[in-house]
């Protein structure tokens, strides 16, 4: 009980000063080059982001292990249950920050990797709260139940259109949902933006066909001739949760069953 206080509250401090970091970075970036200059950088906020990403996903990691092993401890004592509240309502709304420094950022990849060394990092801390409020969802839905924290499960389906961006855009988060829920094919047809094994992983996690892929995005060569999506030829190489698109798609797996249960 100690080591998961102890992570909460590490935790809790830890997300504060990276949103703060966030901000101030998501602010900068913005700038014209010259204000930039003269503005002369912000290295201790992008030094805060990039070396908080490994230690925060481990502290994360650690304190649902703790949690599960004080299960039945945090059941019949709502002090207990409580201090879970306060980690899940701190994480939820560490998420939001991650997801607004994701849409603030991404229009100046050059910029970013400059700062940060990496122009997909304020994406991997978005990827990083969608899969471990997944992996915590089963918590989360005991604790509204009976610690009182008030608030519906996140749809996952909510900005999905937005976290999708680099992949396909035109499509609004409902004509998506139809497409994965209903199967019903995407009217406007977007092309697809990146590399096509990205599409063959999102595909085979959604339970889709090569046909349905190909009903709904419009695929082409480098010269941009269309051609037909296959499973075979454009399999992908490595595992599937290597791909960056695996974490966007992965918080809708599971969702829709019980969506459809509803």
């Amino acid at each position: 009980m100690v080591r998961r206080n102890e992570l909460i509250k590490e935790i809790r401090n830890m997300t504060a000063t990276v949103a703060d970091a966030m901000a101030a970075v998501s602010l900068f970036v913005g700038y014209e080059e010259d204000e930039r200059d003269a503005l002369g950088g912000c290295k201790y906020e992008a030094d805060v982001i990039r070396d908080s990403i490994i230690p925060l996903k481990e502290r994360l990691y650690e304190v649902l292990d703790c949690i599960r092993e004080d299960w039945n401890a945090i059941i019949q004592n709502d002090l207990l249950c409580n201090d879970v509240k306060t980690l899940l309502e701190v994480c939820s709304g560490f998420h939001k920050k991650a997801f607004e420094f994701d849409e603030a950022t991404v229009l100046y990849p050059r910029v970013v990797e400059g700062l940060l060394g990496d122009a997909w990092l304020p994406r991997a801390y978005l990827v990083l709260m969608y899969e471990w409020e997944d992996e915590a969802s089963a918590i989360r839905e005991y604790v509204m139940k009976n610690c009182g924290l008030g608030t519906p499960l996140d749809d996952p389906f909510r900005g999905i259109a937005s976290r999708l961006r680099h992949f396909f855009t035109g499509v609004t988060d409902e004509e998506f949902e139809k497409f994965v829920m209903n199967g019903v094919s995407l009217a406007v047809k977007p092309r697809w933006m990146s590399d096509k094994r990205q599409a063959v992983v999102m595909g085979k996690l959604l339970g889709k066909s090569c046909k349905d892929m190909n009903d709904s995005f419009l695929f082409c060569k480098k010269d941009g001739t269309p051609v037909l999506l296959n499973y075979t030829q454009n399999g992908p190489k490595l595992e599937m949760d290597q791909y960056e698109i695996y974490g966007v798609i992965k918080p809708l797996i599971g969702v829709t069953d019980r969506k459809r249960q509803q």
